[in-house]
């Protein structure tokens, strides 16, 4: 205790907590602790947003067949469920490229028919309703219903309710170099925001009939979509269908659908990690210093301390102590800084909309704090600390109790 005791007299300065170099380091460490807690927190929410958008748009896994719709599919989800453990769901789609017409206005779009009974098992779509209601098939005039992404919606200024005409080119049947258009009348049913800007300008949800009826395939579907308990193993599980289905079978994880933007935010996170946490070496030095001039200040307490049977090892202890106290209570308050400003972040972005759609793909994120992050934050803040503060309390172990007492 009486070490305790000691380190606590030696950060106070006559009736004062804290004196001002003291001040000044703890609040080095709490900017660079802070920044690092909103990059980690902000990289891992974008990462997690984009992980979600994706699961709930495709699925955990995406199988189809190569180059034309799926002739057995009896067969087919019979080897597929034999083959993917931890299956808990799957349900068919029909996925066609058309061109949207609308008002003088032209878009490539992507057209996607989902099976009611069960795409609900798989996709994860109803939460990102903002317009509308969530239904489909035709109204009493046979015009099919679809719902749009919302980028889809703004750009064409459709509203609930509205029609428009999708066209699909054809290849002539004796002329493949020429094609014809294939148009089918759609109405708004409502709109979806699926997370991803890409996927809001180009979307558009439809009965899984719709889309056969658009495709003239009859009843034939394009491939499956799956679910699994967990959304770690997909890419293993995907990995071992793929090799039994063979190559005429083309097989996906929802990693995979983005591979390089996960890449980029996994690498990113990590250089940025390493870059914010010179911030944290640079608040250290600081500390280094402050303990530097307490040895100065302190070498008539030091002497002392010697005299009375104190040796190198007690001193080096007892200036390392108050080393990674200074940093302990900058790294708390810079985390707590760092929660305070993601919740800030939040609100400018709600309010101020703070990412480009066209650039990060993500119009709006979330901020998430994992144990992982923060453990390490704190793990490398106090380390760099330790280390920073050993130079300072040697040279206080080495001084000679006259050397300190000459000028008392």
């Amino acid at each position: 205790m009486y070490q305790v005791w000691l380190v606590w007299r030696f950060l106070r300065s006559g009736q004062r907590f804290l004196n001002l170099t003291t001040s000044l380091s703890i609040f080095g460490m709490v900017i660079g602790v802070a920044s690092l807690v909103v990059a980690m927190a902000v990289v891992s929410g974008f990462e997690t947003t984009l992980k979600n958008s994706v699961i709930d748009s495709v699925g955990h896994i995406l199988v189809m067949k190569r180059g034309a719709p799926l002739e057995d599919d009896a067969q087919f989800l019979s080897t597929v469920r034999a083959h993917t453990p931890g299956l808990l769901a799957e349900t068919p789609f029909v996925y066609l490229e058309a061109v949207l017409a609308h008002k003088k206005k032209l878009s490539g779009v992507v057209v996607q028919g989902v099976d009611p009974a069960t795409y609900e098992k798989v996709l994860r779509l109803k939460h990102r309703l903002r317009e509308g209601e969530f239904a489909f098939g035709p109204r009493e005039d046979g015009v099919q219903g679809g719902l749009v992404g919302k980028g889809l919606a703004e750009k064409f200024g459709l509203k609930v309710g509205d029609t428009f005409k999708a066209v699909m080119p054809v290849a002539k049947e004796y002329d493949n170099s020429s094609f014809r258009p294939r148009p089918m009348t759609f109405f708004v049913r409502g709109v979806l925001d699926l997370g991803r800007f890409d996927w809001n300008e180009r979307f558009i949800l439809t009965h899984l009939e719709a889309a056969q009826e658009f495709a003239q395939i009859g009843k034939q579907v394009m491939g499956y979509r799956l679910r699994l308990d967990r959304d770690d193993k997909a890419k293993e599980v995907a990995f071992n269908l793929s090799q039994q289905l063979g190559h005429a079978y083309w097989t996906r994880d929802w990693e995979d659908v983005n591979r390089n933007l996960f890449e980029a935010v996994k690498l990113e996170k990590v250089v940025i990690f390493f870059v914010l946490l010179i911030m944290v070496l640079a608040a250290c030095f600081n500390i280094s210093s402050t303990l530097f001039v307490s040895v100065l200040r302190r070498f008539g307490d030091i002497s002392v301390l010697k005299t009375l049977g104190a040796n190198r090892r007690f001193v080096i202890k007892l200036f390392t102590a108050q080393g990674l106290l200074i940093g302990f209570i900058g790294t708390v308050l810079g985390v707590l800084l760092g929660v305070a400003l993601c919740f800030g972040f939040l609100y400018a972005e709600q309010h101020w909309g703070l990412l480009p759609g066209e650039v990060y793909k993500l119009e709006r994120i979330d901020v998430e704090f994992r144990w992982t992050d923060i453990s390490a934050i704190f793990g490398a803040a106090l380390l760099i600390c330790f280390l920073a503060t050993l130079a300072p309390a040697r040279r206080g172990s080495k001084l000679a109790p006259v050397e300190g007492l000459r000028y008392e």
